[in-house]
């Protein structure tokens, strides 16, 4: 996913913000009267406005929502769409403009601070539903206020982490294909380099890793999260690209393109797909969302039993993970953030784990035998609840600034560029200080 990428960056996003709009625009409660909120019958409508794959058609929710409610007619809206390059720009003019907005909206985790930083562009969800903390893990609780404490969230998945590979491009390399071994051998990411270097070795004729992007998203949270949860910006709006998680992260996924383990298939396009398809890599980050909502139905029926999980080197960490908010905009607030609470409940995460695999934020739905015995049958039958549920326990929140993903599309926008040959490894540190400081000026003028 790219944020902004050099000096074109803001142009282009407009461009994108504005047709994502005028669609989201077209089918949502925008402030324009009665007809847009009420359909002929009668009843409420509610746009549930979304990004990726949240689950909720999947898991039959809309059904199960209007079945219990039968004044409200509940739009669901987005699947598929790319939450940086489309979704946020929209949402973000849709807020500024107080048009054109869901009743109900996704946030993504690396966009949650930025977008939830002004309270009354958002509905008040705290007083009736402030007894809901427990239903969470803290830290998902606290994200999912503005910077004045106000409650204008509910969270919904974490993301977790664990490593999915392909069984048989491991087998055509010479390595073990049985994920308590592969767990053992990439026990911490010495280990990780040191299979990556097997494989390598091998000379298979695919790539080890996919791309760049999704192993640095996955390591920068971990370590954030064991240290004190600071990546590219601080509290104070500083550029910190010399913090620990940042440094390592980076160097790590320098290290690895320098032995030539990461292949050119950046995170989302055609050719990432397609390599998915066609067993052009063999590992993945596997957050939870990622295994079920991502990897299974991309690369199909056909490619069942090819891939497997595995417990992510060092374990612990968290990489991914949404919210649902109520725009203050929203001609039915109170009907909204119902539908939100319900959407968000254990019993409905429950329910959207079971269809695409997002791991549940609540630990009451964490702890149940549907969440923590759950195996995957795409996966070899992997334990997938117990390998993402093992990566997200006494986990802390990390510090997402409200720069944070316009540098962090910056970097990505390097990593990418050197793993296609645009820079040179020994030179991306200076490209992605430039980069990131390009992408600071744009976002601050943009406050």
């Amino acid at each position: 996913m790219h944020f902004l990428n050099r000096k074109n960056g803001r142009a282009a996003l407009a461009a994108v913000a504005a047709g994502a709009l005028a669609v989201t625009a077209a089918c949502s409660g925008d402030g324009g009267g009665d007809d847009d909120a009420t359909g002929e019958d009668g009843k409420i409508k509610l746009t549930v406005s979304v990004f990726g794959t949240f689950g909720y058609t999947e898991a039959g929710l809309e059904a199960a929502y209007e079945a219990e409610n039968p004044n409200i007619d509940v739009v669901i809206e987005g699947d598929g769409v790319n939450f940086d390059q489309e979704f946020r720009p929209a949402l973000e003019t849709a807020l500024e403009t107080g048009s054109g907005a869901g009743d109900v909206v996704g946030i993504d985790e690396q966009g949650v601070t930025q977008l939830f930083s002004n309270s009354e562009h958002w509905y008040d969800l705290g007083g009736e539903y402030e007894g809901r903390a427990a239903d969470y893990v803290d830290w998902k609780w606290e994200l999912g206020k503005s910077e004045d404490g106000t409650l204008v969230g509910f969270g919904t998945d974490v993301g977790g982490m664990g490593m999915c590979y392909r069984t048989d491009l491991f087998a055509a390399a010479g390595l073990p294909t049985d994920r308590e071994e592969l767990a053992a051998l990439w026990a911490d990411w010495d280990g990780f380099k040191s299979v990556a270097q097997q494989f390598v070795d091998a000379n298979t004729g695919a790539a080890f890793l996919d791309g760049p992007t999704q192993l640095q998203n996955m390591l920068l949270g971990q370590l954030a999260g064991q240290g004190d949860g600071e990546m590219y910006v601080d509290g104070d709006g500083n550029l910190t690209l010399d913090s620990p998680a940042a440094k390592q992260s980076i160097d790590t996924v320098l290290e690895l393109q320098d032995m030539g383990a990461i292949g050119n298939f950046a995170s989302w396009s055609d050719e990432w797909n397609a390599g998915m398809i066609e067993g052009g890599y063999a590992v993945m980050p596997c957050p939870g969302w990622m295994a079920g909502g991502v990897i299974q139905p991309t690369s199909g029926p056909d490619n069942a039993g090819k891939w497997d999980m595995a417990a992510a080197p060092g374990i612990a960490g968290n990489w991914g993970g949404s919210w649902l908010g109520v725009p203050a905009q929203s001609e039915h607030p109170e009907e909204a953030a119902a539908l939100a609470a319900w959407l968000t409940a254990p019993e409905q995460q429950i329910k959207v784990f079971e269809a695409v695999g997002n791991f549940p934020s609540s630990p009451a739905a964490q702890a149940d035998p549907r969440v923590a015995d759950k195996t995957n049958e795409y996966f070899n039958n992997a334990p997938v609840g117990q390998i993402i549920g093992a990566s997200v326990q006494n986990f802390p929140a990390l510090n997402y600034s409200y720069y944070h993903p316009a540098v962090k599309g910056s970097i990505e926008g390097v990593l990418n560029g050197v793993a296609d040959g645009t820079f040179k490894s020994e030179d991306a540190w200076s490209e992605i200080q430039t980069a990131a400081e390009e992408a600071m000026e744009l976002a601050s003028a943009g406050m």
